[in-house]
């Protein structure tokens, strides 16, 4: 995976808007959108090293020396945008029930997602 798209995937987990992490790196929402779209191949030593500390990963990936290692989920999808949908559902706290029952969830409302599910398969 390249480091552009381990930024992507790695900002949708933690479910951050380009703003917000161009807020935290310090840089323009334009430059974090060229990250990803891999218009920018080089980046200054101090935004490698806040990515890397923000998003949670080796600043060897960024710099493409070593490979990012899915795990999870992540391997679990092969395509990426379904993979980046059932991530934001996972981490979204209002659909999370999608993947996690909590106790006051009653089987009819777990069967009526399960049927939804699979009328629209």
């Amino acid at each position: 995976m390249k480091a552009n798209e381990v930024i992507k995937l790695k900002r949708k987990e933690k479910d951050m808007t380009l703003r917000e992490l161009a807020e935290k790196v310090g840089v323009s929402e334009a430059t974090v959108s060229r990250w990803e779209s891999g218009d920018i191949r080089s980046m200054k030593r101090p935004n490698i090293e806040a990515l890397s500390k923000i998003l949670g990963i080796s600043p060897a990936i960024l710099m493409e020396w070593e490979e990012y290692q899915e795990t999870g989920s992540e391997q679990y999808y092969l395509d990426p945008e379904t993979r980046e949908m059932a991530e934001f559902l996972k981490n979204n706290k209002d659909y999370k029930v999608l993947f996690d029952a909590m106790r006051t969830v009653r089987p009819t409302d777990i069967q009526e997602v399960l049927d939804f599910i699979n009328d629209h398969k």
